[in-house]
């Protein structure tokens, strides 16, 4: 059997009511489908996610189901990888979908020299396209530091990313497990390994903003993983080996990160864990580059528990106030 240019990743994992437009999507493609694999990874859904599996595979025998007992986002994506045949790997959501005919477009663009390509989306909300984030065009191929610094504007979404296949298996590169927000995780430190990066500057994928989506239902754990995450990428700017431009682009993901996840908890009326205070200390000891703070970021590290309180008192009034919003 030929070697498919590009593997589809898909975990499943309670979406019976989006799988189908989203594996549909995959197939709506004016490319060989010989060129290509769709591989559904059953996360221990409990709905009837894993029996539409078999039922989209009836009607399209190419589609490869896995199953496993549920490990998150992160252990079925690095399923996929594992069970994966393509050069190149896309990690696509399951309620979202992809663009009709988009894959002519990206498996053009393929070849050995790309590590990662990076696609442009749109934002799906009620039933119409709300937002378009279209990625500057690359000239040549750049490296996986200036693509951080100069490219990524803090999309750090994984399935805006296409990976050559031997380029994560030779750096180790695998999600990391019991998680959220793994993206922010995993990107910077995948892009630092990166020789090679261009963009597609085209909306090739939609994304489905939800109410039951991870973004919408903020609990205490989204805010420790948060913060967890963060205390991550402030060890990357003790690694004597990375550059000091990436460190800076590092610092002021990590500062930016912060602002908005101290905002996040306040509005959820969840306490800073100590993962929370934990960062904060190490911007204050200098460990994170803080040059350019802005005036809320500085204030949450001098007073974290004032900020706190005051924010969410004011979103508490701003809730019952009588403004349009």
């Amino acid at each position: 059997m030929t070697q498919p240019i590009l593997s589809i990743v898909i975990p499943v994992y309670n979406v019976a009511a989006y799988l189908e437009k989203c594996v549909n999507s995959c197939f709506k493609q004016n490319v060989d489908n010989k060129l290509y694999e769709i591989i559904l990874v059953n996360d221990g859904s409990t709905d009837d996610s894993l029996e539409l599996c078999k039922k989209l595979k009836s009607q399209n025998p190419a589609i490869k189901i896995i199953s496993q007992e549920n490990k998150g986002l992160s252990g079925a994506r690095n399923t996929g990888l594992d069970y994966s045949k393509g050069k190149y790997i896309w990690f696509v959501d399951s309620d979202d979908w992809i663009v009709t005919n988009c894959l002519s477009k990206i498996i053009n663009k393929l070849n050995t020299g790309i590590d990662i390509i990076w696609l442009g989306h749109d934002v799906w909300y009620l039933g119409e396209s709300t937002k378009s984030y279209i990625p500057k065009k690359t000239s040549n191929p750049i490296s996986g530091e200036e693509f951080f610094i100069n490219y990524l504007e803090n999309q750090f979404y994984i399935w805006k990313f296409i990976y050559k296949r031997d380029f994560l298996i030779t750096n180790n590169l695998t999600f990391l497990e019991g998680i959220l927000y793994e993206d922010l995780e995993f990107t910077p430190r995948a892009l630092l390994y990166a020789k090679k990066c261009i963009t597609i500057p085209l909306i090739c994928y939609h994304y489905l903003v939800r109410k039951g989506s991870i973004a919408n239902n903020i609990k205490d754990k989204n805010i420790d993983h948060r913060f967890k995450i963060l205390n991550n990428l402030a060890d990357l700017i003790d690694d004597e080996n990375i550059s000091k431009l990436y460190k800076n682009a590092i610092s002021k993901v990590i500062l930016h990160t912060i602002t908005g996840t101290f905002n996040m908890a306040a509005r959820s009326n969840i306490k800073i864990p100590e993962s929370g205070f934990k960062i904060i200390n190490r911007v204050k000891k200098g460990i994170i580059f803080n040059s350019n703070l802005s005036l809320t970021t500085k204030i949450i590290i001098k007073i974290p528990k004032i900020y706190y309180n005051f924010f969410k008192i004011s979103y508490e009034i701003y809730k019952i106030l009588p403004l349009k919003k």
